[in-house]
């Protein structure tokens, strides 16, 4: 199979695992309303996600370097997901939603540990580097598009539904079409930043009585920026590479959490969604171009697992910080509420984007 051929299915595997990640966004309102949760009870439910994501990536990143068997894994992925969907369906409890959740985790892990390296390899061949693996990040932000509009359609169940059918159906062809193409040999801030606003942006929008449909639309407008960017991030990559991105990206990403708790209305959130799109979608990008350029064949499936594990880290101790700090503000500190959160990942993205220039030096040419 052609190596573009290859790189299309394993974006196409990402897209479907964003779609499946990004769908519940709008619903997260309503399922804590349904099972009477807390901030801090559905931020830690919401967590069965990086907790089974987190216990599961290193082993599959092991099995892609030693076993190999993409095709298989990435199957396996595409399946926990739509195993996700149906417990989504059926939940009636917290307990049931948590469940639903971890097998989100798994299927996320499977399918990006797999992937990303098969992807990797196709990429290696090309001379442009840079933009092809934005159409990874490209992917990933179809996927994010996609998912709230469909979470935004029907009851609570619809979207799921629909999501089952996705998920099976491209494991199918993963399982079909990417049999015999296998491999031949610190981002963590922004995930725990990005997984905080995931889960506390649309309780703050509801506690302001804005409906599930208004709260998909700013979460689709973040998606289609995310995607938007990419042509230049690709392009600012082929010229400087990930260095000086991710810096950028860094103090971007730092202003807009303030930002969208300090702009308390519709108009003033889209401009601030709009920024804060394409800074996830070049933070993602870079990083994972910095990885393609410091591992070696035989060892991607590890690295990208490390790479994913950092994303699970982040998405586990993000949301339950920002829950715990969203309910001890509402009660300690009426007038900050939702506030305290955004503000405390605003400082600690600053904190760590002076890190990041202390400890990474942007290779000499030569």
């Amino acid at each position: 199979m052609h190596r573009l051929n290859i790189l299309f299915i394993c974006c196409l595997v990402i897209f479907t695992d964003m779609v499946g990640y990004s769908i519940i966004t709008p619903s997260i309102p309503l399922f804590a309303k349904l099972f009477k949760a807390s901030d801090t009870a559905i931020s830690f439910a919401f967590a069965a996600y990086p907790v089974a994501f987190l216990i599961t990536i290193l082993p599959f990143g092991f099995l892609v370097d030693r076993v190999g068997r993409n095709h298989l894994i990435i199957g396996l992925g595409m399946f926990s997901l739509a195993a996700a969907c149906l417990s989504l369906v059926l939940a009636e409890s917290i307990a049931t939603f948590s469940l639903g959740r971890a097998f989100q985790g798994i299927g996320s892990a499977a399918s990006w540990v797999a992937a990303q390296p098969l992807a990797a390899q196709q990429i290696d061949a090309s001379k442009k580097k840079g933009l092809e693996i934005s159409s990874i990040t490209i992917a990933y932000g179809l996927g994010m598009i996609l998912g709230p509009l469909l979470g935004s359609i029907g009851s609570l169940r619809t979207p799921f539904y629909i999501n089952f059918f996705l998920a099976a159906g491209v494991g199918l062809v993963a399982v079909i079409w990417l049999k015999g193409a296998e491999m031949s040999e610190r981002m963590m801030e922004l995930y725990a930043s990005l997984g905080m606003m995931e889960v506390l942006f649309p309780l703050y929008m509801d506690s302001l009585a804005y409906a599930k449909a208004s709260i998909g639309m700013l979460f689709l407008i973040l998606s289609i920026f995310l995607v938007i960017g990419q042509p230049a991030t690709g392009f600012w990559m082929e010229r400087s590479g990930p260095h000086a991105l991710i810096l950028t990206g860094y103090c971007c990403l730092a202003g807009s959490l303030s930002l969208m708790i300090v702009c308390a209305g519709f108009r003033g959130w889209v401009p601030v969604f709009m920024v804060f799109g394409v800074t996830i979608g070049a933070l993602i990008s870079a990083s994972m171009l910095l990885i393609a350029q410091n591992s070696r064949p035989g060892e991607q499936g590890a690295a990208y697992g490390m790479w994913n594990f950092s994303f699970s880290v982040g998405y586990l101790w993000g949301p339950a910080l920002g829950g715990m700090l969203s309910d001890f503000s509402h009660s300690a500190l009426p007038s900050m509420g939702f506030k305290t959160p955004f503000f405390f990942f605003s400082f600690l993205i600053i904190c760590c984007a002076v890190l990041f220039k202390l400890l990474f030096r942007k290779p000499e040419k030569g």
